[in-house]
């Protein structure tokens, strides 16, 4: 009888322990998958532009939108446009992070960056 006891006792503690997931190894493949992103937009690990890059794909996935995403776009076009033509700041495209396209204007926003020209 106690051999049944503890054998059923086994297949009990077996099952809980194949429900448990390693947290740890999720996030060192998220963080893997998060730097082999990095790398394809081609920023190189060890810089800033890499680091930037990380810490952005962390907030995305944990959802740090701003409060009032509206509001940010508005500002984003603004700047741009107040920016056209000035050489000090590159032309908006998809390769930042940062930018948004408006689709209103079909043409890529941004905070530090002027909007294409016409």
């Amino acid at each position: 009888m106690r051999a049944l006891v503890f054998i059923g006792f086994l297949m009990f503690v077996t099952f809980l322990v194949g429900c448990t997931t390693d947290k740890g190894n999720a996030s060192q493949t998220q963080t893997a998958e998060d730097k082999a992103q990095c790398t394809g937009f081609g920023f190189k690990q060890g810089t800033d532009a890499f680091a930037n890059c990380m810490m952005k794909l962390s907030s995305q996935r944990q959802g740090q939108q701003p409060q009032d995403h509206d509001a940010l776009l508005r500002r984003y076009k603004s700047l741009s446009m107040a920016r056209r033509g000035d050489d000090r700041y590159p032309v908006c495209s998809a390769s930042d992070m940062d930018n948004e396209l408006d689709t209103s204007a079909n043409k890529w926003i941004g905070p530090n960056c002027q909007m294409a020209p016409d």
